[in-house]
């Protein structure tokens, strides 16, 4: 079980969520209540985008003994996911607490951007950029453009990347005010983008997330801080409690709230008396969906009032209220158009900067509080050529040294024994260690190459067959020519064995010399000669050739036994070895 643990870490640290998932699953049916295991499916569902899911086996992991700090990072990416920003902050600010971490720094500067705080954004950011840190300018890029403004955000792509890149990425960025907070965190942090279908709609199972589930599921001991709304002066402490942007938020729902139902409305003022607007209660940010320029503007859920307390008597007159009105009719849904993401035609520099009319007298000073990017190196992209790769090939390796001038002899050794075999095939080096190998090819395939070995192998010479790594590098072996086709031609003069009988200067001597000795030889010599080859200043007279050392031996052995010297001699190749007239 730990193995398979251990290998389902090791599966999310290279990237592989797949096989992280089919780890943990496996160690489960070994031990289902192990918190590591679910530890690790969390963190592996957090990156395949099933949040829901992922925040439940967190949850269980923190039930089982793990500490909220080894989890902190990949929870808080989880409550991103599902749009709770705020759950997710106090996550990544635990993780920094602990020590700087600038993955999670940029997480939490993107949550800050899904969230509208655009002083905190900038400020998380800042030291990453003053490092010149080319992460930080992309999330920079997704932020700004999750804040609306598009254009800056478009303007940092285009410095900051190569134009083919900066174009694929710009009809993204310019849908980012269209997208869910939980799909803005999706895009930003792990690269997913919505099919156009589902721009400004969540996956059912973040849309039905809601924010009193997210907050049971953060910390064991959440369930006992306080929630709803204080007896008496909620209007005054609601006021004292929530933030401006807040209050002006769920305004401006109650408006586009009332607007949408009295365009649902028929015509008799009279069909229904209005409603009172509801109690207030704790937001849900995963169960709202931001209104799409394309589509109109939605109307703002509307929360469960019986998930509000009120006092006895209020929730008396409210239920005697309720009794008397009729039921309101329920506002119709309306689908949202598909989005689409078509590219957008590449500009030249001269439309692209035809709107570009600086006054005279212009600063270019940044305003207070803004980011003075010219003070800041950045590095950028390079659009070299990536070098060309080495294909992975087919060699048959015939010998080994540490000489490559060396391994050419041996070249050209091999081939004149090799009977054709490496036929036009050329000589090849690779390192080995601290050897080389000598290799001859390339082969079309590893079993044409093992075919090649075995007839090698029959004819004697030692080899065997070697596939080359892809990127590896093999080298021409300098001074070598290809194998000639077919087997070298005998040489003129080939190395052979003979018996030597006589030596002298004179060739007419010589052939005298022949005469007598066999004649003495009593036939020992018959067929074999005379054959003369020079030695010295003086030649040999040479009785051959014999098949083998050991047979011109036994020659020699014989004519001692008739008193004759004699001694064996073996010519080299090449050597000459004429007949003597």
């Amino acid at each position: 079980m730990a193995a398979l643990i251990d290998a389902g870490d090791a599966a999310i640290g290279l990237g592989d969520v797949a096989a992280a998932i089919g780890f943990f699953g496996r160690a489960q049916e070994i031990a289902p209540s192990n918190p590591r295991i679910s530890l690790g499916m969390a963190r592996a569902y957090t990156l395949s985008r099933r949040p829901v899911e992922a925040l439940r086996l967190f949850a269980e992991a923190e039930r089982g003994g793990i500490p909220l700090t080894v989890m902190a990072a990949e929870r808080g990416l989880a409550f991103d996911l599902v749009g709770d920003a705020a759950s997710a902050q106090e996550l990544y600010r635990l993780v920094l607490s602990s020590g700087p971490n600038e993955d999670i720094r940029r997480k939490l500067a993107l949550s800050q951007a899904i969230s509208g705080d655009r002083v905190g954004f900038e400020a998380t950011l800042l030291p990453l950029l003053e490092k010149g840190d080319f992460a930080a300018f992309r999330t920079r890029a997704f932020g700004l453009a999750i804040l609306g403004d598009t254009e800056a955000a478009v303007g940092i792509a285009r410095d900051m990347m190569p134009g083919a890149a900066s174009a694929q990425i710009e009809p993204y960025l310019r849908y980012m005010t269209q997208l869910t907070p939980a799909q803005q965190a999706a895009a930003g942090a792990l690269g997913i983008f919505p099919r156009s279908s589902n721009v400004g709609r969540d996956d059912p199972d973040i849309a039905a997330y809601t924010g009193s589930a997210g907050t049971a599921a953060r910390t064991a001991g959440s369930n006992l801080a306080p929630a709803g709304a204080p007896l008496g002066g909620r209007a005054k402490a609601r006021t004292a409690r929530e933030p401006t942007s807040d209050r002006r938020t769920r305004r401006d729902q109650r408006r586009r709230a009332e607007r949408s139902g009295r365009r649902q409305a028929p015509p008799s003022p009279a069909a229904a008396p209005p409603l009172a607007p509801p109690p207030p209660a704790q937001e849900t940010p995963a169960a709202e969906l931001p209104a799409l320029a394309s589509s109109g503007e939605l109307p703002a859920v509307t929360p469960d009032p019986s998930s509000v307390k009120t006092p006895p008597s209020a929730a008396q007159d409210e239920a005697a209220a309720r009794a008397a009105a009729p039921l309101p009719q329920p506002l119709p849904a309306r689908a949202l158009p598909p989005v689409s993401l078509p590219p957008e035609p590449r500009e030249s520099v001269s439309e692209a900067f035809a709107g570009l009319d600086l006054a005279d007298g212009a600063s270019t000073a940044p305003r207070a509080g803004a980011v003075d990017i010219r003070s800041i190196e950045v590095p950028r992209e390079t659009n070299e050529p990536p070098k060309p790769a080495i294909p992975s090939r087919n060699w048959v390796q015939i010998a080994t040294g540490r000489d490559i001038a060396a391994l050419s002899f041996d070249w050209r050794r091999i081939t004149r024994s090799a009977g054709g075999e490496l036929a036009g095939k050329k000589a090849f080096t690779a390192p080995w260690g601290e050897a080389n190998r000598l290799l001859a090819g390339p082969y079309e395939s590893a079993r044409e190459a093992r075919a090649v070995v075995a007839k090698l192998t029959a004819m004697g010479v030692d080899s065997f067959a070697f596939t080359s790594a892809r990127g590896e590098e093999v080298t021409a072996l300098a001074g070598t020519d290809a194998a000639p086709n077919g087997p070298p031609p005998a040489p003129a003069n080939p190395a052979r064995n003979w018996v030597q009988v006589a030596t002298g200067r004179d060739r007419d001597a010589l052939g005298f010399d022949w005469r007598r000795i066999s004649r003495k030889a009593d036939g020992a010599l018959k067929g074999k000669g005379p054959f003369v080859a020079s030695w010295g200043a003086a030649t040999r007279l040479l009785s051959g050739p014999y098949d083998s050392e050991a047979a011109a031996q036994d020659v020699v052995t014989q004519l001692k036994k008739l008193g004759i010297d004699s001694f064996t001699f073996s010519s080299k190749d090449g050597e000459p070895v004429e007949k003597l007239d």
